[in-house]
C-alpha cells in the first residue's frame, strides 16, 4: 500500500497538471469555435487581432508573474505582489494603446481595455492556484469557463466582434473571487522567517524583461502575425491563421504543463553534483515532446479538413492543412527547449535565439509576394522557429558540457 501511495503521489502532480492544461486548451478552442460560428469571417479576423493583443499580455504575465512564482513560490511582501501584478496590467494597456493608435486611430476601443483587465484577473487566479498546487480547482474552473464561452456566445449571438469580445471579458470577472481567496498561497507567513527568500519586484522584473522579450520574439511569429493579417484590408486571412494556431493549442498547453511541472526540479539541480541525471531527464522530455508534436501534426494533417468544418463551419472548408505534417514538430521542439534555458537561468541566451528566429521570420515575410496569405505566413513562421530551434540546441549543448561552477572559497 505504501508503494502504491508513493506511485500515486509521484504521478498525481503531472496527471493533474496535464488535465488542467487540456481543459484550458479546450476552453481556448471552444472560444475560437464559438466566435467563428457567430461572426462573419471578416469580423472573426478582427476579433482574432484583439485576442492576439491579449496573447501579448499573457507573455508579460507568464514572464513577470507565473514563472518567477513557480521558482520562488512566494513574494517577499504583499506590496511586492500587488506592484508586480499592477505593472503587468500597465504594460499590457500601454501596448494595446500603441496598437490601437496605429490601426484604429480616433475613438478608444474600450473593448480592448476590458479584455486586458478581465484576462489579467483570469490568469492571476490560475497562477495563484497553480502555486498552491490546487490542481482540482484549476480543472473545475477550466470546465466552468468552457461552458460559459459556449453558452453565453451561443445564446446571446452577438452581431459584431465588439459585442462578442465584451461578453468574453465579462466572463473573466468572477475569477476575482478566486484571486482574493488564494492570495495566501503566495504571501509569506507573518512574521516572515529571517532566512525566507521571497520574490521581490526587482527580481520579478529582472527575470521577466528578458524572458518576456524572448517570448515576444516568438509572439511576433504567431500572435503578431495574426495581428498583422487581422488588421489588414483582408482581415479574413487573420482569422484563417488564428484557426491554424488554434489547432496547435492542445499540443502547446500539454508540453507547457509538463515543462512547468519539471521546471522547479530542473532549476534546483541543473548545476548540482548529480546534474547528469537532471540533464538526462531534460533530454528525454525534449525527445518525447518532439514525438508528441509530430504525431499530433500528422493526425491534424489527415483529419484537419474534416475537423475545421465540424468546429468552425462551412466558411473555412477551403483551408490548406499540408503544413501540419511538419510545422507542429518544429514548434513543439522549441517549446520543450525553452524549459532548459529557464532551468539554466539563461534568459539572455534564450532571447538571442528568439531574436534570430524573429529576424528570419521577418525576412521571409518581406520576401513573400503581396498580398501576404496565411499559408505564406505559416511557411515563414516555420522557418523562423526552425532556425531558433537549431540555435537553442547548440546553446544547450554548451550549457550541459560546461564545467560545474566551483563553490566559493574552494
Amino acid at each position: 500500500m505504501a508503494r502504491l501511495s508513493g506511485i500515486r503521489k509521484r504521478l498525481g502532480g503531472p496527471v493533474f497538471a496535464i488535465a488542467d492544461q487540456c481543459i484550458y486548451s479546450a476552453s481556448q478552442l471552444l472560444l475560437s469555435f464559438a466566435l467563428a460560428r457567430v461572426l462573419s469571417p471578416s469580423d472573426f479576423g478582427i476579433a482574432s487581432a484583439f485576442l492576439a493583443v491579449v496573447s501579448f499580455q499573457y507573455i508579460l504575465h507568464t514572464a513577470m508573474v507565473h514563472e518567477p512564482l513557480l521558482i520562488r513560490r512566494f513574494y517577499v511582501s504583499r506590496s511586492a505582489a500587488w506592484t508586480s501584478w499592477g505593472l503587468v496590467a500597465l504594460f499590457s494597456l500601454a501596448g494595446y494603446l500603441c496598437w490601437q493608435l496605429i490601426v484604429f486611430p480616433g475613438q478608444l476601443r474600450w473593448v480592448g481595455v476590458a479584455l486586458i483587465v478581465g484576462y489579467e484577473i483570469f490568469w492571476l487566479s490560475r497562477s495563484l492556484l497553480l502555486t498552491g498546487r490546487r490542481y482540482a480547482m484549476l480543472c473545475i474552473t477550466g470546465v466552468l469557463i468552457c461552458v460559459g464561452y459556449v453558452a453565453v456566445l451561443g445564446v446571446e449571438k452577438p452581431a459584431t466582434w465588439a459585442e462578442a469580445l465584451l461578453l468574453v471579458s465579462a466572463l473573466q470577472l468572477p475569477f476575482l473571487i478566486l484571486v482574493l481567496l488564494n492570495l495566501r498561497n503566495v504571501m509569506p507567513a507573518l512574521p516572515a522567517a529571517k532566512d525566507a527568500q521571497g520574490l521581490t519586484v526587482k527580481e520579478s522584473m529582472a527575470y521577466g524583461w528578458k524572458a518576456s522579450l524572448s517570448q515576444f520574439m516568438s509572439w511576433i511569429m504567431t500572435g503578431g502575425a495574426i495581428l498583422l493579417l487581422g488588421s489588414s484590408a483582408d482581415s479574413e486571412q487573420g482569422g484563417l491563421l488564428k484557426i491554424y494556431i488554434t489547432f496547435l493549442l492542445p499540443m502547446q498547453y500539454v508540453l507547457a504543463a509538463l515543462g512547468y511541472y519539471l521546471l522547479p526540479q530542473l532549476a534546483a539541480r541543473w548545476h548540482a553534483e548529480d546534474r547528469r541525471s537532471v540533464h538526462r531527464l531534460f533530454v528525454m522530455f525534449v525527445l518525447m515532446g518532439f514525438l508528441i508534436a509530430e504525431l499530433a501534426g500528422v493526425v491534424l494533417g489527415l483529419l484537419g479538413p474534416h475537423l475545421v468544418v465540424l468546429a468552425f463551419g462551412e466558411n473555412y472548408r477551403h483551408m490548406d492543412f499540408s503544413p501540419f505534417y511538419y510545422a507542429p514538430a518544429i514548434f513543439g521542439l522549441t517549446m520543450c527547449l525553452r524549459t532548459g534555458f529557464r532551468a539554466a537561468a539563461r534568459p539572455g541566451a534564450l532571447l538571442f535565439c528568439s531574436v534570430v528566429g524573429a529576424v528570419v521570420f521577418g525576412i521571409a515575410m518581406l520576401a513573400a509576394k503581396a498580398p501576404v496569405s496565411y499559408i505564406q505566413t505559416i511557411h515563414a513562421m516555420t522557418l523562423g522557429f526552425a532556425c531558433m530551434a537549431a540555435l537553442m540546441i547548440g546553446w544547450l549543448f554548451v550549457f550541459m558540457r560546461a564545467p560545474r561552477p566551483r563553490p566559493q572559497g574552494a
